[in-house]
């Protein structure tokens, strides 16, 4: 099964990686920069889980992508921001057989998607991890954390999906086909749209926006307005499940930062817009100040950036 990974980043690099070492026939789409440090140095995997590094990963560009025959499976990792151009990178890579497999975050893009292609073709993912690219272009993962799901979008299994399920696992993360991909969507952009808030509006780590008088109630009170506009949109979740996260959010000492305030420490464009700014947009009338208030911190960032 051929399977085009669109970009080698923190996220790509990380799950095309461990599957190419595991035997799976990827090829990735990369540009510039990013091309000339896999060339170089390889694909180099930094974790708690093992170190390892892919010598001569297969690369390719959207020029040669409109001379090859279409892949099976495209698995669509870039931020964003950078959607709308990879999708005009790829087309030529999608056959009428072809599964695209997002595992952005948020939900917008499966719209896009959709609109684009097809719904049959779209085949949700959503990861779990921690990790970040150094300088040299090394992927770093943080922790342990190292989940991989993906499912059909209108829930239950079908053969396809199944077919899918041993080619996307290997060493290195789980990988688990689920019946409501949706529902699995929903419960990450909720984690992660809180500790995105978290560190955008304490400008820091959760040990230290916890170590400021108010600071713990904030963090638990951001993660109950994501938790509610989850809840509004029919996928409730119960204080025996929130105990864990708010534990997780409010952990004194903790080092946890999210990849959105990484990205603006570094200067890097940011994902307000579809991680908080479509959260918002789906409230339902529920009152959000704290969320409102990191996604104004955003903009205001990202207009900045723009002088």
């Amino acid at each position: 099964m051929r399977i085009l990974m669109v970009g080698a980043g923190a996220t790509g690099g990380y799950y095309g990686g461990r599957l190419a070492l595991a035997g799976r026939d990827i090829t990735f789409l990369v540009r510039g920069k990013r091309a000339e440090q896999l060339r170089a140095k390889g694909l180099e995997i930094v974790s708690p889980l093992g170190d390892a590094t892919l010598r001569d990963p297969k690369l390719t560009t959207a020029e040669e992508l409109k001379s090859a025959a279409p892949f099976d499976v495209v698995i669509i990792s870039t931020k964003a921001y950078s959607l709308e151009a990879a999708l005009e990178d790829i087309e030529p890579a999608i056959g009428p057989e072809t599964v695209l497999l997002p595992i952005l975050n948020g939900m917008r893009h499966i719209d896009v998607l959709v609109e684009r292609f097809g719904r049959g073709r779209v085949m949700p993912g959503s990861v779990r991890i921690v990790s970040d690219m150094d300088a040299d272009g090394r992927v770093i993962q943080m922790t342990r954390l190292d989940a991989f799901t993906f499912g059909e979008l209108d829930g239950g299994s079908s053969p396809r999906a199944e077919a899918l399920l041993p080619v996307l696992s290997a060493f290195g993360f789980t990988t688990t086909l689920s019946e409501n991909i949706v529902a699995a969507l929903w419960n990450k952009w909720w984690i992660l749209s809180t500790m995105g808030a978290v560190c955008i509006v304490s400008g820091g780590t959760v040990g230290e926006m916890v170590a400021v008088p108010f600071g713990a109630e904030t963090a638990e009170a951001i993660l109950r307005e994501s938790v509610s506009i989850a809840a509004a949109n029919g996928f409730p979740v119960d204080e025996a499940a929130l105990a864990p996260h708010i534990q997780r959010m409010t952990e004194p000492g903790s080092s946890l930062t999210s990849s959105m305030y990484r990205d603006m420490t570094k200067g890097y464009p940011v994902e307000a817009d579809h991680i908080l700014g479509d959260l918002l947009a789906r409230a339902k009338g529920v009152a959000v100040p704290l969320l409102k208030g990191a996604y104004v911190r955003l903009k205001v960032y990202e207009a900045s950036r723009q002088k």
